[in-house]
């Protein structure tokens, strides 16, 4: 192993362990030094890779999605053959929502870590979260898309590119919010995955090209 994959190595191995301290105890709550001790390094080591702990949170939020993000795209090249592009916008949409059921406290963590950085001035870094810029973005959605205008099924009409940001942050809102509820999940005798499978389909509608 080279000194750099190492060090790509290690700095996954901090972020991993920094996501777990976090989720478990807070943001606010952990200490660098705790992170340093479940990654099995220094605490000097995690400050070779990053500055602040703020640079920490903003790379652990980071890791989730991307993470998520991966499955989500392996998933939609298995699947995505012989379907319109609508049809993949509402699976894709549906594979997000899925996250409430499977990662609850990492949607907590990642709306903790977006006031953390705010209050610590780093709101800046904030620009790097997902999604990533519909005109060179790769990801399922995006892709799922163009997938979409190209057979006919995403209307040409409206401005899809604007659709896809208020997609994304529509989503992660409703989920997040969904997330610190304290039952977690029946809203006036709608369960959770009524409601989420529900508004799955109204954000797929706003592409919808209708005949």
């Amino acid at each position: 192993m080279s000194l750099e994959e190492l060090r790509e190595q290690n700095k996954r191995t901090v972020i991993e362990a920094a996501l777990g301290c976090f989720i478990e105890r807070g943001i606010e709550q952990t200490k660098i030094s705790e992170v340093a001790r479940r990654a099995e390094l220094t605490e000097r080591s995690i400050y070779r890779y990053f500055e602040t702990k703020a640079d920490l949170v903003l790379a652990a939020a980071l890791l989730f999605w991307e993470d998520n993000q991966q499955k989500i795209e392996h998933a939609h090249e298995k699947n995505a053959h012989g379907k319109s592009g609508i049809a993949q916008i509402y699976e894709i949409l549906c594979a997000y929502a899925d996250l409430y059921f499977t990662a609850r406290q990492k949607i907590i963590f990642v709306q903790e870590a977006e006031g953390y950085l705010n209050r610590n001035g780093k709101s800046a870094l904030l620009d790097n979260k997902p999604p990533t810029p519909f005109k060179s973005s790769h990801a399922p959605l995006a892709n799922a898309i163009r997938a979409g205008i190209a057979d006919g099924s995403v209307k040409t009409s409206a401005d899809v590119e604007l659709l896809y940001y208020n997609t994304y942050d529509a989503l992660l809102g409703l989920l997040q919010k969904m997330a610190i509820t304290q039952d977690g999940a029946a809203t006036n005798g709608i369960d959770a995955r009524q409601r989420l499978t529900h508004f799955c389909k109204l954000l797929t509608a706003s592409f919808e090209q209708k005949f």
